[in-house]
């Protein structure tokens, strides 16, 4: 016969409740242990020139990449990202190597590249895998209008082109002479061309290819001689710094114009006072006036002590709108299908304003002339 006394005075009370705040923080540990495990983080890759010819800038989008990533990976979304960065070289041979080597690595993603002509190399590679091929500097019209997984952030040259017949028709110009950057062909041949067709006036051009010894003074002359009203650079930020230095050096009066290619501080340390007055065609602003761009800024200088710029900011706005969707996919997170299921509906509006995808998975921003002032970037005026 069991003759114990069940305990009720105050002590065996504090017993009890000390058994159980012990088995409520036994049972939080196991769960929050379970939620940890279940937790998804997913690979994603980068593949970039970070040490080819015209390299320097990449490391900006690396930089924004990596800022994008850690930022997401403090907050309490899921998936978290582990970001795998891979250098191409600007060389065909290693665009595919690079993409190969993320593909093997399990990334259901790939942001690449930083020029066209490398992206569509790596096109058939990565798109063929069933993996989703997305960039934010890519403009090339032979990836427009397919229903594939390829995706970009950036305008494509159907709308760079239509936006420079805008500028040169406000800007009365009846004779331009293109200079197109060859190392990139995809881009400058594709972009020339749609301006040819879209420009009522005389039009001349040149080539360069800068990864190979430049016959600048050559060039030059060639510009001088012929004498057009406006000088339009199809070429990375170096070698317009280098075109517009040399030209006026030269005696060449008339105007410059530019694409994004080389929107950058590097255009403004290369060329000095030459790219004053100098025009650029782009869909990015010099900065803007939200609190998510601020506050990218501000952490740009934080994390790296370097300032923001339009390379890294694109980087930074695609991994987060990526995220975005990837994160409607929930446990399917790491599935390129339901991936381009949510980036296809998915309505953005975060870092550089609306974003919205088509069927094709390109995108309709409006594109700006955006002027060189006193040594800086100037809004001008807006041209789509």
């Amino acid at each position: 016969m069991n003759n114990r006394r069940p305990c009720l005075g105050p002590f065996c009370w504090k017993v009890h409740k000390g058994l159980l705040v012990a088995l409520l923080i036994a049972t939080s540990v196991i769960f929050v242990s379970c939620n940890l495990k279940r937790e998804k983080v997913v690979n994603i890759g980068l593949a970039i020139n970070l040490s080819g010819y015209s390299g320097t800038p990449a490391e900006d989008i690396r930089d924004g990449a990596l800022l994008a990533v850690k930022e997401i990976n403090r907050g309490h979304l899921s998936p978290k990202l582990r970001l795998i960065v891979k250098d191409d070289r600007n060389d065909r041979s290693a665009v595919v190597e690079a993409d190969r080597q993320l593909i093997r690595a399990g990334c259901p993603v790939i942001i690449g590249h930083s020029h066209s002509q490398n992206t569509l190399t790596a096109y058939p590679v990565v798109t063929g895998a069933g993996r989703i091929l997305i960039t934010a500097y890519t403009a090339t019209t032979r990836l427009s209008r397919k229903d594939d997984l390829f995706f970009r952030t950036s305008v494509d040259n159907y709308l760079n082109a239509k936006a420079f017949a805008e500028l040169l028709k406000r800007r009365g110009m009846k004779d331009i002479l293109m200079v197109l950057d060859l190392s990139n062909p995809s881009f400058s041949l594709d972009l020339g061309e749609k301006i040819k067709k879209g420009f009522n006036g005389s039009v001349k051009q040149i080539g360069i290819d800068t990864r190979e010894d430049v016959d600048w003074d050559g060039a030059v002359q060639r510009i001088i001689r012929a004498d057009p009203q406006a000088v339009v650079m199809i070429t990375e930020v170096k070698s317009t710094a280098i075109l517009c230095q040399k030209l006026r050096k030269g005696g060449y009066k008339g105007k410059f114009l530019a694409t994004i290619w080389a929107q950058g501080p590097y255009l403004l340390s290369y060329g000095g006072n030459a790219v004053e007055g100098l025009e650029i065609v782009s869909f990015m602003k010099p900065r803007y006036g939200n609190e998510s761009y601020s506050r990218f800024e501000r952490s740009m200088m934080k994390e790296f002590h370097k300032r923001a710029t339009p390379k890294s900011a694109r980087a930074y706005e695609l991994i987060h709108i990526l995220h975005e969707a990837m994160n409607k996919c929930g446990q399917e997170a790491d599935d390129p299908a339901c991936i381009k299921n949510e980036l296809l509906k998915g309505k953005y509006d975060f870092l550089l304003g609306k974003v919205q995808f088509d069927r094709f998975g390109d995108v309709n921003r409006p594109i700006y002339c955006i002027t060189v002032k006193n040594g800086r970037f100037h809004f001008d005026h807006r041209l789509l």
